[in-house]
């Protein structure tokens, strides 16, 4: 991904977070490429990235339009992919987990490892990161064999930064965004060892904390998204309305 893609992602992640774009409206590519001062090919390559974190969405003849939701409502969505991760480590475990998804698990965190080694240093390395932990939450799903819990948890994932792949940050957040990163691939270490070891409760039971310890981070940055944009309007200087005059006749209070 080039810089000026993951400068405009992140641009347009913030607005979206702080309702500087309101949910529903339509993302307008042309007034943001100006005030971007890029061309329109990176603001469409970053939408298309938006819209695998469920931020936006493509319509027909409309572009792309921003998600509606509440914090609550992604809060309570993680709570329940984790209860399904949960399971699906569980049952993976139960029926048994073939050398090649051991194999799929040993490579994402091998990927992750890697990157942490390097310090996550960029959009690009996080990008890298998101994709491996999407490959490894997948490859346990998967592993399940259970189709109605596959199904619900890709409609979960199409909720705004639900899916494994949407790990959020912000220019100014950074920093907490490699630490949360760092305690995730911890988090992994220790579920592929407990679904190595044939520990279906232990990993059912990691599997549920890594979520949750993810919902709190992302609560915190959501939260505090949304206070910097509600100090920002209450910072601006009221606008001031004419009065009008009373016309004949008329009276005021």
């Amino acid at each position: 991904m080039s810089t000026r893609v993951e400068s405009v992602t992140l641009k347009l992640r913030e607005m979206i977070i702080a309702h500087e774009l309101p949910p529903g409206s339509r993302v307008p590519e042309r007034d943001l490429a100006q005030a971007f001062g890029v061309s329109r090919t990176p603001v469409r390559v970053a939408l298309g990235i938006l819209e695998a974190e469920g931020l936006v969405a493509g319509e027909p003849n409309r572009g792309f339009v921003v998600c509606d939701f509440s914090i609550d409502d992604v809060l309570s969505a993680f709570d329940v992919r984790g209860a399904l991760e949960g399971l699906a480590a569980r049952s993976a475990v139960e029926r048994g987990i073939p050398p090649d998804t051991i194999a799929r698990l040993e490579a994402c965190v091998a990927e992750g490892e890697r990157l942490v080694a390097t310090g996550l240093c960029g959009a690009d390395d996080m990008r890298s990161w998101s994709l491996a932990n999407d490959e490894f939450h997948r490859a346990i799903i998967e592993a399940s064999k259970l189709g109605t819990l596959e199904k619900v948890h890709a409609y979960l994932s199409k909720m705004p930064l639900v899916a494994p792949v949407a790990i959020l940050f912000t220019n100014d957040q950074q920093d907490d965004a490699q630490s949360r990163m760092q305690e995730a691939h911890i988090d992994h270490v220790h579920i592929l060892d407990a679904l190595r070891s044939g520990e279906g409760a232990r990993a059912e039971y990691l599997m549920r904390e890594h979520a949750h310890r993810s919902r709190d981070h992302l609560g915190r940055l959501l939260r505090s998204g949304r206070a910097a944009q509600s100090a920002n309007e209450a910072a601006k200087p009221a606008r001031r309305t004419r009065r009008a005059r009373p016309t004949a006749g008329a009276t005021t209070d």
